[in-house]
């Protein structure tokens, strides 16, 4: 675990910036009255605070037995209904109130995802810590799609502004707490691990459905703590370390599985017209799975001059050659080359070498380079946890497949930020053992083992 030698001081004091990262990240939208307006008039908003206006002891009952708070709104989210009638309750149709719940909300999603990822990246626990904080600033300034009425505004600050994504909010929340939960049990840490875990799982479930992710990204971390141990038996030898969990995956995952598998059954025949899994054309899927990924880098292909990527692939690669060179110029004459580089590409695709002074221009050439140099990082990576993160990452795009909404990105939005602040981990940890510049260590030095794998707990 990798915040085993931070003191209780520092991880408090982590945990508190977290929080006011997201505070701070996303405060315009719950004290501007335009941004208030904007968000507050919208049907869904009206209607919630309209519904639990009314609300009595039959309606009460019914959340558990049909359509949530909005009736006419057809999902099954009982816990979700019982928080806006509570806020209701408190701050009437005053939506500032609202905002303000789902503020905090996030600031707690913040501390959570910090806390996962201090225990999740191996290394140093310092610079853990410090990856940990860019994966909450990460949260925060990831971009939501664009659509009809849909402001291009980072995920988190949009979420926030609209209290009525507080399930999407809350979901979240109850399951960086399993999974906090789980990994503690998977390090030997707690036995009830299991039971506390499944217990907030299905809180987060009866928020919103998004939740039907959360056996996959549990079993990854399975395999993340244990790698194979977790799908097979242990070995005499291995039997040593009572940390390990022999066929840990199983144990999470199909249990898990099979009581998501019930709670949609019995969701269907509750809500016969409410969302589950459809059947579509099989054309459909890889589709969707392209536009789900490919969206945001295709949006800035398409919206800039043609030397955009052609100027993104060089900057990557000068970026790579000088990280890996063993006697490394100054960065003054890296940042020479790129500005003339891309200055001269600018000039020779699209016949303007002033495109570098257009601050939108410069800014998608850093999103596209970004993109290019952590594609490179991951084509090196031979060890299993960035990958294990990439799969979380993954796994929580499958609900999107059949709903769509700005607001179902914050759960893509934060485990993003997991794996994209994990790759700056991987590679500041690289750097630190000098172990990026060429020729790397012979193979069969395990340094690499040493540095990915979780550290060992002290005696």
């Amino acid at each position: 675990m990798s915040d085993r030698s931070l003191s209780r001081r520092a991880i408090i004091l982590g945990a508190c910036l977290a929080a006011a990262i997201g505070l701070g990240a996303t405060a315009w939208g719950v004290f501007h009255p335009g941004v208030l307006k904007h968000y507050s008039d919208s049907p869904d908003s009206i209607g919630i605070t309209q519904w639990a206006e009314r609300a009595d002891a039959s309606d009460m009952v019914r959340w558990w037995t049909g359509t949530w708070i909005q009736a006419d709104s057809y999902y099954y989210r009982p816990l979700a209904s019982y928080l806006f009638w509570l806020e209701y309750r408190a701050f009437g149709h005053n939506f500032q109130g609202h905002v303000v719940i789902s503020w905090l909300v996030h600031a707690a999603v913040c501390v959570c995802l910090y806390l996962l990822a201090l225990r999740l990246y191996p290394g140093p626990s310092r610079i853990a810590a410090a990856s940990a904080i860019l994966a909450v600033v990460l949260v925060n300034v990831r971009l939501g799609p664009e659509g009809p009425h849909w402001p291009v505004a980072p995920v988190a600050y949009s979420v926030v502004a609209w209290w009525p994504a507080q399930t999407d909010q809350m979901s979240l929340l109850l399951s960086l707490l399993a999974l906090l939960t789980l990994d503690r049990w998977l390090e030997g840490e707690s036995r009830l691990g299991p039971a506390q875990a499944a217990g907030l799982w299905v809180a987060a479930l009866l928020f919103k459905e998004m939740a039907l992710v959360l056996p996959l990204i549990a079993g990854l971390l399975a395999l993340y703590r244990h790698g194979t141990a977790a799908l097979r038996p242990l070995t005499p030898a291995e039997e040593e370390r009572s940390a390990l969990r022999p066929g840990a995956v199983w144990l999470i995952c199909l249990p898990s599985l099979a009581a998501a598998a019930g709670f949609l059954a019995l969701r269907s025949a509750l809500i016969p017209y409410g969302w589950g899994i459809e059947s579509k054309p099989l054309a459909f899927y890889p589709r969707k799975v392209i536009f789900l990924l490919a969206s945001r880098p295709y949006t800035i292909l398409v919206s800039h001059e043609p030397w955009l990527p052609i100027a993104a692939a060089f900057t990557a690669a000068a970026v790579y050659v000088w990280v890996r060179l063993r006697r490394r110029p100054s960065a003054v004459w890296l940042v020479v080359a790129l500005i003339g580089g891309n200055g001269l590409i600018a000039q020779l695709v699209s016949g303007n070498f002033a495109l570098l002074t257009i601050p939108g221009q410069v800014g998608a050439l850093g999103t596209m380079s970004l993109l290019a140099l952590g594609i490179i990082t991951l084509a090196h990576v031979r060890v299993g946890w960035p990958w294990a993160l990439l799969g979380m990452a993954l796994a929580t795009h499958l609900p999107l497949l059949y709903v769509w909404g700005p607001h179902y990105f914050y759960w893509p939005a934060g485990f993003w930020a997991l794996f994209n602040a994990g790759l700056w981990h991987y590679v500041g940890l690289r750097a630190r053992e000098g172990t990026l510049i060429w020729p790397q260590r012979p193979e069969s030095d395990d340094l690499g083992a040493r540095l990915d794998s979780p550290p060992e707990q002290d005696v």
